[in-house]
């Protein structure tokens, strides 16, 4: 094995991509490797695999802003900072923190750092870095911008700038976890979740051969940042030989979107349902989303007047959490409906009897890594409770609302509103989302997201239906329109800014 990605200059032929059965082949076997590492012997896994799939020079591999980078070249600029990292003594279990913006020196670094089995924090690159580094006890950073114990990135080859010193850690190395990923935070104050390479290994062995990747161009608008860009969509990528088309706007225009899926022809986007929502808005969006051959989407539930929409196309329903790396279950191609999740994939799930969704398997994270303590680890043969409340049909889950949205009123009655926001949901699947407060801590009222122009929605008598014994302390019941609604950036309710403005509502009236 080799120690360091070696040179393909002067090589004669060029080896052939990668079959779908070869590829899944290789990451079986690294899975196979990162067990035997984990328990303290072994190879890196990830070196088979980059040499086997990036060392092809003349694969197109990354394209922004016109640019293209083939695969040669990743390979080369990993090569030059893999030398960086050892002329500062970096060793497997050290932390750096990578704040690049999604680019072709994003992808050379993230492959050198897996290269020496460095433990990899992934930070948006407008956050404070240097508050990343202590919250991490990072050795060192790889930043837009200069500053101490920070590594600046050429574009195209390697680093523009190097830290005059590393910084001294408090804490021990960490060899066994390979990422540290922070959650979105919708549902409960962000976390920074520790994942190893047998969870992330086992998830693209489990959900790659479904993706439909050979040949393929992925249109890409998720942050690498993110656990669902970066597992789910840039790996793979990578690892099936896809061109990558990355969206500089990151989803957010999709005029220009649109634009650039058609210039290049693309095959595949995953996204959140806010950025298939904007794309149906335009003209040309919908045209697209049917060309399409594969996708997922994902991060936030699919109302079903979205997910009708979506049944016109082969985009999946994907299903996951950070602390499973995060896969957890996969629709097929154009299967959907209202608040579809998919069907477990490459780990065991349970049902409880509250409905709460549980799973098992390697997907399971290593820990939580805390601020001034460190790796929190966790049992890797442990049940993991995921705060999310489904339905179970057959094989197929239904997303039914979160554990953690309930509250109390004032006479001590304790209010399930998710299981109760996702029984109205599921009796009313044209409603685009539903919010249950209480506007003064006595009684409840409901917020019904309805199209405007289209049925105004249930009455208030089969709403008062659906609540049963709840239905007598309901007071109110308003509808507001898909642009009223306030929503977090991947599509899911801002429960807290949406109530906040119920309130003040009915208070003026």
């Amino acid at each position: 094995m080799q120690t360091a990605p070696p040179s393909r200059s002067g090589s004669a032929a060029r080896p052939a991509p990668a079959s779908p059965r070869e590829t899944v082949e290789h990451l079986e076997a690294a899975l196979a490797k990162c067990s035997a590492t984990e328990a303290g012997a072994g190879e890196n896994p990830w070196r088979s695999l980059f040499y086997e799939h990036l060392r092809d020079e003349g694969l197109p591999a990354l394209v922004k802003n016109d640019a293209v980078t083939p695969a040669g070249s990743l390979w080369t600029g990993a090569r030059l900072w893999t030398k960086s990292f050892r002329e500062f003594s970096l060793q497997a279990g050290d932390r750096i923190v990578l704040a690049l913006p999604p680019s072709t020196a994003f992808v050379q670094v993230l492959v050198a750092a897996l290269w020496e089995g460095l433990t990899i924090a992934l930070v948006p690159p407008n956050d404070n870095i240097g508050d990343a580094c202590a919250a991490l006890d990072a050795r060192g950073a790889v930043a837009l911008k200069p500053g101490p114990f920070r590594w600046t990135a050429d574009p195209y080859a390697g680093p523009a700038s190097v830290p005059d010193v590393l910084r001294p850690t408090e804490g021990s190395r960490t060899p066994d976890v390979r990422f540290l990923v922070r959650t979105s935070g919708t549902t409960q104050r962000a976390r920074w979740i520790a994942l190893s390479d047998r969870n992330v290994l086992s998830v693209l062995a489990s959900h790659l051969p479904h993706l439909t990747l050979q040949r393929a161009r992925v249109l890409s608008v998720l942050p690498w940042s993110h656990v669902f860009g970066l597992v789910l969509d840039l790996l793979p990528a990578l690892l099936a030989g896809a061109e990558i088309i990355r969206d500089p706007a990151g989803g957010r225009d999709p005029a220009s979107l649109t634009a650039l899926g058609e210039a290049w022809k693309a095959t595949h986007l995953s996204a959140v349902p806010r950025t298939i929502q904007r794309l149906l808005a335009t003209e040309c969006g919908p045209a697209l989303l049917r060309r399409l051959h594969g996708g997922i989407v994902g991060g936030a539930p699919v109302a079903g007047p979205l997910a009708d929409r979506l049944a016109e196309t082969h985009l999946r329903a994907g299903y996951g959490q950070t602390e499973a790396a995060p896969g957890i279950a996969l629709g097929a191609p154009g299967e959907w409906a209202a608040h579809y999740m998919g069907r477990p994939l490459g780990c065991q799930v349970a049902v409880g009897a509250n409905g709460e969704l549980s799973f098992e398997g390697p997907n399971a994270c290593v820990g939580v890594w805390r601020r001034h303590e460190g790796l929190d680890r966790r049992s890797p043969n442990r049940t993991v409770r995921t705060g999310d409340l489904v339905r179970r049909e057959g094989a197929d889950l239904f997303f039914e609302g979160r554990t953690d949205t309930a509250f109390k009123l004032s006479n001590g009655r304790f209010v399930r509103a998710g299981a109760w926001e996702g029984r109205l949901k599921r009796q009313f699947p044209s409603l685009h989302d539903v919010l249950l407060f209480t506007p003064a801590g006595d009684d409840v009222s409901v917020a019904l997201c309805t199209d405007p122009s289209g049925p105004n929605g249930p009455s208030e008598t089969a709403i008062r239906e659906v609540l049963g014994p709840l239905a007598e302390r309901l007071v109110g019941c308003v509808r507001i329109a898909p642009t009223d609604w306030v929503r977090r950036g991947k599509g899911t309710v801002d429960r807290e800014e949406m109530t906040r403005r119920l309130r003040a509502s009915q208070s003026a009236n």
